[in-house]
């Protein structure tokens, strides 16, 4: 960000700061107590012109607008959030985050990494148990919406791997998927919220495996079995077919591997090998 303030004092004034230095300054004052903003530090103050509108009073409306800016980013994605506690306790929670956790980068649809674990010290939220593990789930949502398009896996694409060859086959997920293992009611939780439940909502009720997918334009929220959720994360960490359903069937004997492929194809789960550079060896074996 480079605000107007600085971009004066640049053109208008034989620098006593080096410019790094008056970033620095206007960064810390942004993020501090609003009263800093009254006393900024002599050598930074001596760089600007008031123009008949005291330098705290401007350095007010930046503030403003840097905080506001980056609350607001992040409560908008957070409505379920918002329909548990309120607009004006979700924007203090956020503002304080704010605070603390600046924007990194001038885009803000990956602002909020780091929020669960704030939310978890977050005194006012104490007895909100669920409330950090929901922040993850809508933050992965919005990751999700905002992944990277990539194509999906075809059963074609299997049917062409030699039965020999499949457990030596890596298959990696999409950009767009996220999993979730919360021990809250994530998936109740958040129907209760839309209006999808009628009734009361038991919130000590056991929490489901989640997969966030972004299958075409929208986003989905899969519950898992205990089984294939492994089975998933197996395959995230980047284990062959064969190594992943070892681990996966040596936890869960009664694990289905041929309905896990078709339901995960089907649900366009997996990166397509054209897009798999692990796979690109396979891709070539088959051809010769």
């Amino acid at each position: 960000i480079k605000p107007a303030l600085l971009l004066h004092a640049y053109k208008t004034k034989a620098w006593r700061m080096q410019l790094d230095k008056i970033q620095s300054a206007f960064r810390d004052l942004m993020l501090d107590h609003p009263d800093a903003l009254q006393t900024p530090e002599a050598e930074f103050a001596a760089q600007f012109d008031e123009y008949g509108i005291a330098l705290p009073e401007r350095l007010k409306i930046y503030r403003n607008n840097i905080v506001n800016s980056a609350t607001d980013a992040l409560a908008d994605k957070l409505p379920t959030i918002e329909q548990l506690v309120g607009r004006e306790f979700l924007e203090a929670m956020c503002r304080s985050f704010a605070l603390k956790n600046p924007p990194q980068h001038g885009c803000l649809n990956s602002y909020g990494a780091g929020l669960p674990e704030f939310i978890k010290a977050f005194p006012p939220a104490k007895s909100l148990t669920y409330l950090p593990d929901m922040a993850a789930l809508e933050l992965a949502m919005n990751a999700a919406y905002y992944a990277a398009d990539d194509k999906p896996l075809r059963a074609e694409n299997l049917q062409n791997i030699a039965p020999e060859n499949l457990p030596e086959t890596q298959i990696k997920l999409r950009a767009n998927i996220q999993l979730m293992h919360s021990p809250h009611p994530l998936l109740a939780i958040k129907e209760f919220c839309e209006g999808d439940q009628n009734g009361d909502i038991d919130m000590n009720a056991a929490g489901t495996p989640i997969m966030v997918s972004r299958p075409k334009f929208s986003v989905q929220l899969v519950p898992l079995s205990l089984d294939e959720h492994a089975m998933l994360e197996q395959l995230q960490s980047q284990r062959t077919l064969g190594e992943a359903a070892e681990h996966v069937l040596t936890a869960y004997p009664t694990f289905d591997f041929s309905a896990f492929l078709l339901k995960h194809i089907s649900l366009e789960t997996f990166l397509a090998f054209d897009a798999n550079t692990s796979s690109g060896q396979q891709k070539q074996d088959l051809t010769q």
